[in-house]
């Protein structure tokens, strides 16, 4: 007992030192570097993405999880993710990151290619459906998988220098501000099953419908979807790190002149 006590214990010391010497290690930018800024926050997303940050409380990012994620697209269309994942976010590319603490306005470029899978519900009504399909509605509860290559999203993004009561001075983000646009590059592929046009059994020929005309259907519904995965990924994860990491681990500057409470 003793020996399994000991061994927990060397584990979690190991799982400690190795988030700190992570923390310590990542390279240091001054705030005109864009370049390195943006490669901090690549390594960040890397490095990270697969077993999390424990000592700061921050989960694994890739695969992320998804639980009862609903999204309803325009009220046509109602999708919940019951359970499960999405892939490929730790491979994203930052494509640009710059910021300007002066006026606290920053830009970042990401492009990825994703994979969600998992177990979903559907349910949708409408005369875009009976156009497309002669059926009048879809419903659906099975497993699904959709590939979505070369999402390139750009956010445009309010922050500051926040001084705590800790002593120090963390980048705090106004995530209700944030403004992005996003497109495309494809392929956009899904594949379903258990889905029904009527009482029809029909997954194939709605996933070919979809598959054919991808573009036509993300241009007109594709934005809750992007605004989901914004939610998930960059709000939650991203503000997750900056919340809890002080930037002295990553900025080179004192940034006591520009912070406040």
């Amino acid at each position: 007992m003793f020996v399994k006590n000991l061994a927990v214990v060397f584990s979690l010391t190991l799982v400690t030192f190795c988030n700190s010497s992570f923390i310590e290690d990542l390279p240091k930018c001054h705030l005109e570097d864009f370049d390195c800024l943006k490669d901090v926050y690549q390594t960040m997303i890397r490095k990270m993405g697969k077993e999390g940050l424990k000592e700061f409380n921050i989960p694994p990012l890739d695969p992320m999880k998804l639980t009862n994620v609903n999204v309803n697209v325009h009220n046509l269309v109602n999708v919940t993710m019951v359970d499960g994942i999405v892939k490929g976010i730790r491979d994203c590319v930052f494509d640009a990151f710059s910021i300007d603490i002066k006026e606290g306005r920053g830009h970042q470029e990401n492009t990825c290619d994703l994979v969600i899978k998992g177990h979903y519900t559907a349910e949708a009504s409408s005369d875009l459906i009976a156009a497309l399909l002669g059926g009048s509605s879809i419903h659906g509860d099975g497993h699904a998988k959709v590939t979505v290559g070369q999402v390139h999203v750009k956010f445009d993004f309010p922050f500051y220098a926040q001084k705590r009561d800790d002593g120090e001075i963390y980048i705090k983000c106004n995530y209700d501000l944030v403004k992005y646009d996003y497109d495309i590059g494809g392929p956009f592929v899904i594949k379903a099953d258990n889905l029904y046009l009527g009482d029809k059994e029909s997954s194939k020929l709605i996933t070919d419908m979809i598959n054919q005309n991808w573009r036509i259907l993300m241009t007109g519904f594709g934005q809750p979807f992007i605004t989901k995965a914004i939610e998930e990924f960059y709000f939650k994860w991203s503000g997750n790190f900056f919340d809890k990491v002080a930037a002295r681990h990553f900025i080179i500057e004192d940034l006591s002149p520009y912070a406040r409470p």
